[in-house]
């Protein structure tokens, strides 16, 4: 499930920046800027977003606020990109009891369900789910690939 999500989450892990916000950095998009004019858009091989996220992330990461500081880090350095990926994994969908029963739309869910899960899975969630049935199909995982619980 988790490689399925970083596989499109970076597309096929040539981005670690929101494609959107590369040029523009999405000024406003995802909340105020901070004092220093931080913007705080995708970044990463799950694409943390959001100011709070940026904050936990470097908190639990580091001790510190220096994802707040320089967001910028988590889409310049692989290492970050990788860590913080695992950090959200683990902090938000790891645990979820549709996870733990193999259902791979809910991770659709936790990581972007406000926009691909409403009212069932959009087009952008069942390239995903495609994704982790190539995936699955790979790794030649028994059984068939889970993808329900993505629907809000």
């Amino acid at each position: 499930m988790f490689l399925a999500n970083v596989f499109h989450e970076s597309g096929g892990l040539k981005y670690k920046e929101e494609l959107a916000c590369a040029t523009t950095k999405c000024a406003g998009h995802y909340g105020p800027a901070s004092r220093k004019g931080q913007q705080y858009y995708g970044r990463g091989y799950i694409q943390l977003t959001w100011k709070a996220n940026y904050e936990a992330a470097s908190k639990d990461l580091y001790g510190n606020s220096s994802l707040v500081d320089n967001p910028d880090q988590v889409a310049k350095d692989d290492a970050t990109a990788w860590a913080t990926a695992f950090w959200f994994w683990k902090k938000n969908v790891h645990s979820l009891p549709a996870i733990k029963n193999g259902q791979f739309g809910a991770s659709i869910n936790a990581i972007n369900g406000a926009l691909e899960c409403v009212g069932g899975p959009n087009e952008k969630a069942k390239k995903r789910m495609s994704h982790y049935s190539k995936i699955f199909s790979i790794f030649k995982c028994p059984g068939s690939p889970n993808t329900s619980g993505c629907q809000r």
